[in-house]
């Protein structure tokens, strides 16, 4: 019994030894518990700097744009073969002083004047077009299906195999005349005007205002020639004032119906052309600027 009581007595006097031994433990714990957590937090954020840091997340921002940005264009370019390709149209211009014939892909003819130049595309035998400053005169090839347009000033002119003129004596005004086939004739007023052979067309390229009137029949045109056969001097003088747009008058003592055959040539001068006349009929002339007076 006294041993049993003396053993008590023992661990009572130990208790507040254990106690404190407990508490001092749970210090010890706890703050090594804090620093650990301490450590794991500045660890975090050193490491959180690192991997998000502005830089870092610029670059990371822009790898996000670029992979959308290659996202569209897969997207775009999977679309894209849908639309039509847009072809790169090249265009081959001719130009000669002192005027040439000009054989096109398709064997269609063009006799330049002086000073006179054409323009075609590069791809002319899927699409023929023509775009004309000056004058001209134009042999043109059938071809199935497809057209043949001439482009002047504010003018197109569309073609259907024919045997054409074109004369710009001035930037305001264009004569067409149509020897042989058919032609379709397009003004700024964008009214068609169809021609028959034979038939002369003035058009005003400011009021797109034209003109039809009637040319002999014996005029023709070959291989970029004028031909007359016994056409009378009269009609003569006035196929030669529409061309040249000069003012040519007959003496009163001149044979008004005096039949004539010969060749114009395309890029013959008008001078040329009348003393050929002159020396033809036996007359003589008077030049006062650009009037000219044929008289015996």
């Amino acid at each position: 019994m006294n041993q049993k009581k003396h053993k008590t007595e023992d661990l009572g006097n130990w208790k507040p030894f254990v106690e404190q031994l407990h508490k001092e433990w749970e210090k010890v714990k706890s703050e090594q518990v804090d620093e650990n957590l301490e450590l794991k937090e500045k660890t975090w954020k050193r490491v959180d700097r690192k991997i998000f840091s502005p830089r870092r997340y610029i670059l990371r921002a822009g790898w996000a744009v670029a992979a959308a940005l290659v996202g569209v264009m897969l997207y775009w370019g999977y679309k894209i073969p849908e639309k039509h390709e847009i072809k790169s149209v090249a265009y081959i211009e001719h130009s000669y002083v002192e005027g040439r014939m000009y054989i096109l892909p398709d064997s269609s003819t063009v006799w330049l004047e002086p000073e006179s130049k054409i323009r075609i595309s590069s791809d002319f035998l899927s699409k023929r077009e023509v775009w004309l400053t000056g004058s001209s005169v134009f042999e043109v090839k059938k071809k199935a299906n497809t057209d043949f347009k001439v482009y002047i000033n504010t003018a197109c002119i569309e073609v259907k195999g024919t045997v054409f003129s074109v004369n710009q004596p001035t930037l305001d005004t264009s004569i067409i005349a149509l020897y042989e086939g058919a032609i379709d004739f397009v003004g700024k007023n964008q009214s068609l005007i169809s021609m028959a052979p034979s038939q002369r067309l003035v058009y005003d390229v400011h009021t797109g205002s034209t003109l039809v009137e009637n040319f002999p029949e014996n005029i023709q045109l070959v291989d970029g020639n004028y031909r007359f056969t016994d056409i009378r001097l009269d009609n003569l003088m006035d196929f030669i004032r529409k061309k040249y747009r000069v003012e040519v008058e007959l003496d009163k003592a001149v044979n008004h119906g005096l039949l004539l055959t010969g060749t114009i040539r395309n890029d013959e001068s008008m001078e040329a052309v009348i003393e050929k006349i002159c020396f033809s009929s036996q007359l003589t002339y008077k030049k006062n600027g650009s009037h000219y007076l044929l008289m015996k």
